[in-house]
């Protein structure tokens, strides 16, 4: 029940506060397995963006991949 009144008063905050709220909520959580996939998904980017400057990979806007997507599949 606790956790409900927490959680009303939370959602009361301005949204700045209530996104650095999350973020320490979040970092709390910090966990070995969670800087792995952090330092995984980084050196993901690393290599996406490499590959994009090299010309090996194309680039697209996400509006205009979302419409692709929805004539595609028409949701």
């Amino acid at each position: 029940m606790d956790e409900m009144i927490l959680e009303k008063e939370a959602l009361r905050l301005p949204a700045r506060e209530r996104a650095l709220l999350a973020d320490s909520l979040l970092a709390s959580l910090d966990d070995e397995a969670t800087r792995k996939i952090e330092a995984d998904w980084v050196s993901e980017a690393d290599s996406r963006l490499e590959g994009y400057r090299k010309g090996d990979v194309s680039a697209s806007d996400g509006p205009g991949v979302l419409r692709s997507l929805k004539d595609k599949y028409g949701k």
